[in-house]
């Protein structure tokens, strides 16, 4: 036997018999084993069935004294006990429910009380009868237009916050002495009117400052000389006198000029005039589609072409559409462009001169559209835009917004420019015409 063991592991026909062996005996256990313990879990599963009998018939064994003192006859079937204690529950309930009945008699009337003084809350006949008067005075009352309604309300941040707070201050000194004199030069330097304008005033306060014996006298002074600047150059907004009068519109990128022709078309519909909107910022992302939606609302037509069009192009072709669809006022929407960018401004010159080439002597008015928040930046933007094409207006928006309102003193001093238009506010009746009496009057209140 040790031989063959010894030969069969020399040749290998040890492993071929032994290792079956074993496999198949490792397979029989694998096959078996789950058995065991399927038997082992059926035991138990079996020793808790019997405990469970044993519960339920120690549980029957309680509930048969209970049986035996009721006046119904026994029943044997399970059923039967199962059938009892229902109608036990049956019998008992209603008299354990009668007592709270009682107390709950006087309670059902209580969803009543809250009805008597608040009716609106439970009752929606009621409340859509009785809240809709009240609730349509409240989106009615003028309160709400009231920042809206007058150049004063726009110039309220210019007075509290900007530097007409620190000037009447100042005039509130009973002597005129040196100390006076330049800390209203400071001021006013802080103003936003522009080194020019501030120089002119100066110069007329240095000269007529015998004549002033209080800080109010100064204050007069310079209320009516600056009243006297806004007056001489201002104008009101153009009518349109032929058909169709042509509007180009510039000024640098987030001013307002696309909203602000929105509001110009709704104001020209509202006099009875037919505007045609063309889309010439073909250069900022979805500005044709912000024209476009504005178009809509006003129910009038848009001349645009796809992004990256010649705007020049688009404006030409806008003038011809409206030359031939005989519309009242065209408004010539343009690309925002720094001031400082001599190839864009060249190219406002260039739409500029194409405008004059498809309609002879248009564009009848060229506006610049500036953001009061701006302050001086926005006088120097006038500056370089009317040396490039011929301004002959200006809307301010944002004036409400802004504690930056001696931005118009010196637009109308150094640019001899009038004011056309002022936002002093979101809504389309916020674009109000300029006032120059209202306007320094509310300055100095």
């Amino acid at each position: 036997m040790q031989a063959w063991i010894e030969e069969s592991l020399k040749n290998g026909e040890l492993f071929f018999y032994i290792v079956p062996a074993v496999l198949l005996i490792l397979l029989l256990i694998v096959i078996f084993w789950p058995d065991k313990k399927k038997e082992k879990k059926e035991e138990t599963e079996e020793d808790e069935i019997d405990k469970l009998i044993k519960a339920d018939k120690k549980l029957k064994a309680e509930i048969e004294p209970i049986v035996e003192n009721t006046e119904e006859p026994p029943f044997k079937e399970a059923g039967a006990e199962i059938q009892l204690f229902e109608e036990q529950d049956v019998q008992t309930f209603p008299e354990t429910s009668q007592k709270p009945i009682e107390p709950e008699q006087p309670t059902e009337p209580e969803p009543e009380k809250p009805a008597e003084p608040a009716p609106v809350e439970t009752s929606p006949e009621t409340s859509s009868k009785e809240e809709q008067p009240v609730a349509e005075p409240v989106e009615a009352e003028p309160v709400e237009d009231k920042p809206a309604a007058t150049i004063k309300s726009g110039l309220e941040k210019t007075k509290k916050g900007g530097f007409m707070s620190r000037l009447l201050g100042l005039f509130k000194n009973s002597v005129v002495d040196d100390d006076l004199i330049e800390e209203l030069e400071e001021i006013l330097y802080t103003a936003d009117m522009g080194v020019t304008t501030v120089s002119w005033l100066m110069d007329l306060v240095n000269k007529n400052r015998s004549k002033f014996t209080s800080g109010d006298d100064v204050k007069q002074f310079l209320k009516e000389q600056i009243r006297e600047v806004l007056v001489a150059n201002h104008k009101s907004f153009p009518e349109i006198t032929e058909k169709p009068t042509v509007f180009l519109m510039v000024g640098v990128n987030g001013a307002g000029k696309t909203t602000t022709i929105g509001k110009l078309a709704h104001k020209f519909i509202a006099q009875g005039k037919v505007p045609m909107l063309a889309a010439g910022d073909t250069f900022r992302a979805a500005a044709v589609e912000q024209l476009k939606v504005w178009g809509e609302r006003n129910n009038c037509t848009v001349i645009s072409d796809k992004d990256g069009a010649d705007p020049a192009s688009v404006a030409f072709n806008a003038v011809n559409s409206a030359i031939s669809k005989d519309v009242d006022v065209l408004l010539v929407d343009t690309a925002g462009r720094l001031q400082n960018r001599v190839n864009l401004m060249e190219e406002l010159v260039k739409i500029n001169r194409v405008i004059g080439k498809a309609k002879p002597g248009a564009p009848h008015e060229t506006i610049i559209v500036i953001d009061a928040n701006n302050g001086q930046n926005a006088l120097t933007q006038a500056k370089q835009f009317s040396e490039a094409v011929k301004v002959t207006g200006i809307i301010v928006t944002k004036l409400d917004g802004s504690a930056k309102g001696g931005v118009l003193i010196g637009i109308a001093k150094e640019l001899n420019l009038p004011v056309y238009l002022v936002g002093v506010g979101e809504k389309i009746e916020d674009l109000r015409p300029f006032d120059p009496n209202e306007f320094v009057d509310a300055l100095f209140e």
